[in-house]
C-alpha cells in the first residue's frame, strides 16, 4: 500500500513537470528576447541590408552617414546595349532621385524597436537577412521625354550586309542588327534597379536580323573579274570629268540576280545640279552645247561595251546622232532621260556585280562573276561614209566675190555591229547587234554679198588720173 502511494505520488509529481516545462521555455524565451531587444535598442537590428549594404547594428544617424556615402550618391546609371555600347545617364535626367526621409523611415520601421522585432525574431529561426530597397522620388514628364531619347538613340534599322568594289577588288561588309528599346520595359527596370542601388543596367531591346545573311552574300561566287573595258578620259574639260566620276560612283557595286533587267537610268537617278552634276557639252541635234550631266554618255557607253563582252542580252540601247571620239562607230549607247536608255539582261546562271572607276585618265568597267566559258568578239561592217553638206550664208560685211569657213562639217556614216560568240576555236553564235546611222554635220561658209574689193592698181591709176 506505502508502494503504491509512493509511484503515485512520483506520477503526479512527473506530470506536474511535464505541464511547466512548456512555461519555463516560454519564459525562458521572453527573458532572451526582451534581453535581446534592449540590447539593440536605438539600433537596426542585426541582418538588416539596404541592397547590399549592411546597416544592422548602426544607429539610424550612423546608417544614414553610411547610406550618404554610399547608396544615396548614386548620381548617374550606364545602360549596356546589344554591342556593349554603354551610355551613362544621370539620374537627373530620368527624373529620378533618392527619397531619404522615407528610405530612412522604412529601416526605422522595419528594422528598429517594437515594429521591427517580429521580422527580428523571424530572422533569428531563419537565418535569412532583412534586404530592403530605397524609395525613390519619379518625375514622370522628365522620365518620358528622356525614355523617347533613349530610344532615339539606340533604335536603328537592321543593316544590310553589302558588297563593294574597289578597283579590281571585292570588299564584303557585314550586316547588322535592327534594334528598338522596349521602352515600358526599360521604365520599369530602372525604377528597379535605382531602388536596388545598382549603377548598370542592360536595355531590354527587341532585335531584328538582316533579310539576308553575310554568308549569303559570299555565296554569291562574285569575286572574280569575268571581263572588263575601259575609255580614255581627255582632261581637258574638267566638268565632263567630274561627271564621269560622279556616274562610275553610282553604279559602282551594282549587282545583278539572274533573269534581272538592269537599267542605267535607274541606277544613276536623277541628273540634276542639286546632284552634283555639273554642265559640260551634249549634243543637241547636231551641236555640242552646255548641259547638265555632260560625259554621262561616255560611261553609258562603257559599260554597253563590257556588258557585250560578257555575253548578255540588250534591252534596249540607242547611238547618238554624231560620231563620237572615244569608241568605234557602232559601238556608243546615248542616254537621255525619259527618253533612251540603256538596258540589258542577266541572262546567265549567276549574279554579276559591277565594277566602275575612273583612274588616271581610264574609265573602266569590270563585271564581276565565274569564268566565262564562251568568248566574245565585236566587229564592224558595211561601213559607208557620208560627206558633210555644205551651207552658204550671204554676209553683206564681207566683201562681194569673198567667202569665209565658219564652220567644218564632218562626214556622217551607217555602219553594221556584230557579235560573234566562240567555245574554244568553235563558233556558236553570231548576231546582228544593231545598224546604226550617224548624222553628218554642215560645213557653213559665209559669202561676201557687200562691195567689191578695189584692184589696186586700178585705183592708183585712177588717182593718177585725177
Amino acid at each position: 500500500m506505502i508502494l503504491k502511494e509512493q509511484l503515485s505520488a512520483a506520477l503526479q509529481n512527473k506530470w506536474l513537470k511535464i505541464g511547466l516545462l512548456p512555461v519555463i521555455l516560454s519564459l525562458l524565451l521572453l527573458f532572451a528576447a526582451a534581453g535581446d531587444f534592449l540590447c539593440h535598442r536605438g539600433k537596426l537590428y542585426p541582418g538588416v541590408y539596404l541592397q547590399e549594404i549592411p546597416v544592422g547594428g548602426m544607429s539610424l544617424a550612423a546608417a544614414a552617414e553610411e547610406l550618404a556615402t554610399g547608396f544615396f550618391s548614386l548620381e548617374q546609371i550606364t545602360l549596356t546595349g546589344s554591342e556593349k555600347e554603354a551610355i551613362a545617364v544621370p539620374l537627373s535626367r530620368l527624373g529620378l532621385s533618392f527619397d531619404r526621409e522615407k528610405t530612412l523611415e522604412l529601416l526605422r520601421r522595419t528594422g528598429t524597436g517594437c515594429t521591427g522585432y517580429p521580422g527580428r525574431l523571424k530572422r533569428l529561426f531563419t537565418g535569412t537577412p532583412l534586404k530592403l530597397t530605397g524609395e525613390l522620388i519619379v518625375e514622370d514628364t522628365l522620365m518620358e521625354q528622356a525614355l523617347r531619347e533613349l530610344a532615339e538613340e539606340v533604335d536603328r534599322a537592321p543593316q544590310e550586309p553589302s558588297i563593294q568594289v574597289q578597283g579590281a577588288s571585292v570588299i564584303i561588309e557585314e550586316g547588322r542588327q535592327g534594334r528598338s528599346l522596349k521602352v515600358a520595359e526599360l521604365r520599369k527596370l530602372l525604377l528597379s534597379a535605382v531602388r536596388k542601388g545598382q549603377n548598370e543596367l542592360p536595355l531590354p531591346l527587341e532585335l531584328e536580323e538582316p533579310e539576308q545573311s553575310t554568308a549569303a552574300l559570299a555565296s554569291l561566287g562574285v569575286e572574280q573579274v569575268m571581263v572588263s573595258f575601259s575609255t580614255t578620259v581627255s582632261p581637258s574639260l574638267p566638268g565632263r570629268v567630274h561627271n564621269i566620276k560622279l556616274g562610275a560612283a553610282a553604279i559602282n557595286s551594282s549587282l545583278i540576280a539572274p533573269g534581272e533587267i538592269f537599267s542605267f537610268e535607274a541606277a544613276i537617278g536623277e541628273i540634276t545640279g542639286e546632284r552634283g552634276y555639273r554642265e559640260a557639252p551634249v549634243i543637241v541635234g547636231e551641236e555640242l552645247r552646255p548641259g547638265i550631266g555632260g560625259g554621262l554618255c561616255q560611261v553609258s557607253s562603257t559599260l554597253y561595251n563590257a556588258a557585250l563582252l560578257a555575253n548578255l542580252a540588250i534591252v534596249e540601247r540607242h547611238n547618238h546622232n554624231l560620231p563620237i571620239s572615244y569608241l568605234p562607230l557602232g559601238r556608243d549607247a546615248t542616254i537621255s532621260t525619259g527618253w533612251a536608255d540603256l538596258k540589258f539582261k542577266n541572262n546567265r546562271n549567276h549574279h554579276l556585280l559591277i565594277g566602275a572607276e575612273l583612274s588616271e585618265g581610264l574609265l573602266t568597267f569590270r563585271l564581276f562573276g565565274p569564268p566565262m566559258e564562251e568568248r566574245v568578239e565585236l566587229y564592224s561592217t558595211d561601213i559607208v561614209r557620208t560627206e558633210p553638206p555644205v551651207r552658204y550664208e550671204n554676209d553683206k560685211t564681207i566683201p562681194l566675190g569673198k567667202k569665209e569657213l565658219i564652220q567644218t562639217g564632218k562626214p556622217g556614216y551607217s555602219v553594221k555591229t556584230w557579235r560573234a560568240v566562240y567555245r574554244g576555236e568553235k563558233e556558236i553564235s553570231r548576231e546582228l547587234l544593231s545598224h546604226d546611222r550617224y548624222r553628218p554635220t554642215t560645213s557653213v561658209y559665209r559669202v561676201g554679198t557687200g562691195t567689191p574689193t578695189p584692184d589696186p592698181i586700178s585705183s592708183a591709176a585712177g588717182r593718177a588720173y585725177l
